[in-house]
């Protein structure tokens, strides 16, 4: 016998354009947090970075390592999925369970959050300096918090590496399913990523977890979407739906 599920999660469970409502409310709650306390991203910068030396991990190796992968991972990585989806569709075969839709939702998810939003939407146009442009680590340029526009010449907000990271994870879940090993592999990759720009002084952990937090909704919204008929749910989104109500 299934256990029945606790009815005061039925309102979290609840969906506002595909996204259920707790993950709305916990976005939320980050965010104010943030603005409340601005200075919890200066304590955890300061762990990275040397008076008299900035931010030692920089340049190093395994951080140069890290941020360069991230490119590559997308170029090859998307690629192989678009030569996938042909000979799927050539061939009739199912290699990764890659269907249209599946590479459709992918491709939208990275070209609209981790491309538009985050790159040319934020990091363009809100100004927020970076950990190594800030007065407190040796810059000229003033500290203000993650949801605080200001304009400015900064690129911090938010962070478009660990974006692109995060739609690893996505794509891990698409191809994979939410229980493989692959996901665990892609959120620690994304956790990686972020621990080497905020090493590296380029990112607060706000930045960071804003990122994630973005490609996350994005990808629930976009899932809605793509994975629909207008009669109802696919035969995908009804496996999705139900994989997300057993976790």
């Amino acid at each position: 016998m299934s256990r029945r599920e606790p009815r005061w999660l039925a309102p979290w469970r609840a969906r506002i354009a595909g996204i259920p409502l707790g993950w709305l409310i916990l976005f939320l709650a980050f965010a104010n947090l943030t603005l409340a306390y601005p200075q919890l991203d200066l304590v955890v910068a300061r762990l990275f970075y040397s008076p008299g030396v900035g931010f030692p991990a920089l340049g190093q190796p395994w951080e140069r390592l890290l941020y360069h992968s991230v490119e590559v991972l997308m170029v090859v990585g998307n690629f192989a999925l678009v030569g996938i989806w042909l000979i799927n569709r050539r061939r009739r075969r199912r290699l990764l369970g890659l269907t249209g839709r599946k590479l459709a939702l992918l491709l939208c998810l990275l070209a609209l959050v981790p491309g538009l939003l985050v790159n040319q939407v934020f990091k363009e146009h809100w100004g927020r300096a970076r950990p190594v442009q800030v007065a407190q680590f040796g810059g000229t340029q003033a500290f203000t918090p993650a949801f605080v526009y200001t304009g400015g010449s900064g690129g911090a907000f938010s962070s478009g590496h660990v974006a692109a990271a995060a739609y690893v994870i996505a794509a891990a879940h698409v191809l994979a399913g939410p229980r493989s090993p692959w996901v665990m592999l892609a959120v620690l990759y994304t956790a990686l990523v972020a621990l080497a720009r905020m090493a590296a002084g380029g990112h607060f952990l706000s930045d960071t977890m804003t990122s994630v937090f973005l490609v996350l909704l994005g990808y629930l919204a976009l899932r809605r979407l793509i994975c629909r008929h207008r009669g109802g749910d696919t035969p995908v989104a009804r496996d999705w739906a139900s994989d997300s109500a057993a976790t």
